[in-house]
């Protein structure tokens, strides 16, 4: 059964060390760091999961709920959204999925507004995949035509 765990002192070093393509997705260790600093900014608290496979981690994902101006080059009409921040699947784990099952998860959780409410969610890729594209527009995001920070922006309407 796949799962979305918080991350506590308890799993943070196998969250840490779980390890995916770099060229498409920034490491844990990294995003973990950001996970930090965001909160020490900004005062609120990213959306972070270990993504996991009944008790074994295998992803991890990280989103922020209406976040501050300049934080990525979307506005969505001054409305509240999500923003996929990081969402990766262990080289290990990979074509499993999992990944598909996480990202219904996290997706319901925004629809349902356990966050908070938005009309929106996005995400950002890297132009050279081929796979994360598709991946996205396989739960209805769409490309919006927007770059943001050399990654082209994705949207799904909730």
């Amino acid at each position: 059964m796949i799962t979305l765990q918080s991350i506590t002192s308890k799993n943070l070093w196998k969250i840490y060390n779980l390890k995916a393509d770099e060229n498409l997705v920034a490491p844990n260790n990294k995003s973990l760091a950001e996970a930090y600093a965001y909160y020490s900014e900004h005062g609120k608290n990213p959306i972070v999961y270990g993504i996991y496979h009944d008790s074994m981690p295998v992803g991890f994902i990280m989103a922020v709920y209406n976040p501050p101006a300049g934080f990525a080059a979307i506005n969505n009409n001054g409305q509240p959204y999500y923003y996929l921040w990081r969402f990766m699947i262990d080289n290990e784990y990979q074509n499993k999925g999992y990944g598909k099952i996480a990202m219904n998860l996290l997706l319901e959780e925004a629809k349902e507004s356990l966050h908070g409410e938005a009309n929106a969610f996005y995400t950002s890729v890297v132009p050279e995949s081929a796979v994360t594209p598709k991946f996205y527009g396989s739960f209805g995001f769409v490309k919006t035509g927007e770059v943001d920070d050399g990654e082209e922006v994705m949207r799904l309407s909730l």
